[in-house]
């Protein structure tokens, strides 16, 4: 077996490391979408203002999403490169305090501090090792992964999938609404009962999505995704008919 049959194989599929970005704008897409449905439903709204309020919220808090996604990535890589920048100015203008500071920290690592100082050393032995040192030390000193190169592009990608995968399971709860709407039917309750099915279906099958991309058991995935959106939804639902019983 290869390296790449055995990444194929026992790790997760390639769009495993988009899976924050798919699962944070596709739940929350469905969730929020649907907790509006559910207490515009709870208060007694019709349906083309459960729609109204449904569509405009998925195209405002989908943006506001996706461009939170980026904003806060590309703001916390800029920090990540202003302290890689500190270290390599250490580096430079304080070598021996570095050296020793970074053999501490392989011991601190569970290393023996004869086998630290032997790593320490064939790091600082060429110069093509220095990315490698300042690397492992902003990693181990700081706790934090210095971006690749194209990490900009990286971010807008993920921003949009964040972007897009809310829009597109959060227009699933709009959807059927939209079709009951204009196919004139017109018993609430039931059209209601059957987007709870349907939603939590579409949250189930994110979830199995999700395990099944990162090799976790599709079951346990599916379940959790949807016990969280259900409870979500039920506190929309009590509090819209709440307050409609107040007022």
């Amino acid at each position: 077996m290869d390296l790449q049959e055995h990444l194929e194989t026992h790790h997760g599929h390639d769009s495993a490391k988009y899976i924050k970005n798919i699962i944070y704008g596709g739940i929350d897409g469905i969730i929020t979408t649907f907790s509006i449905i559910a207490a515009s439903y709870g208060a007694g709204f019709e349906i083309k203002y459960i729609i109204t309020m449904g569509v405009a919220n998925l195209i405002a808090d989908g943006f506001s999403m996706g461009m939170g996604d980026y904003i806060s990535s590309f703001f916390e890589n800029q920090y990540i490169l202003s302290e890689k920048k500190k270290e390599e100015e250490e580096y430079i203008n304080n070598n021996l305090y570095e050296i020793g500071e970074m053999n501490e920290l392989y011991i601190k690592e569970g290393f023996d501090p004869d086998d630290a100082n032997s790593l320490v050393t064939m790091l600082i032995s060429k110069e093509k090792y220095k990315p490698i040192f300042i690397k492992n030390m902003v990693l181990m000193e700081l706790g934090l992964n210095i971006p690749e190169d194209n990490y900009k592009q990286v971010i807008k990608k993920e921003a949009l999938i964040t972007f897009m995968s809310f829009i597109g399971f959060g227009f699933v709860p709009i959807l059927f609404y939209i079709i009951f709407y204009y196919s004139d039917y017109d018993s609430y309750k039931n059209i209601f009962i059957i987007n709870c099915f349907i939603t939590s279906t579409a949250m189930f099958g994110l979830g199995v999505y999700q395990a099944k991309i990162t090799k976790q058991n599709i079951y346990k995935g599916g379940i959790v995704l949807t016990i969280n959106g259900v409870i979500a939804a039920s506190l929309a639902f009590i509090i819209g008919y709440g307050i409609n019983l107040i007022l």
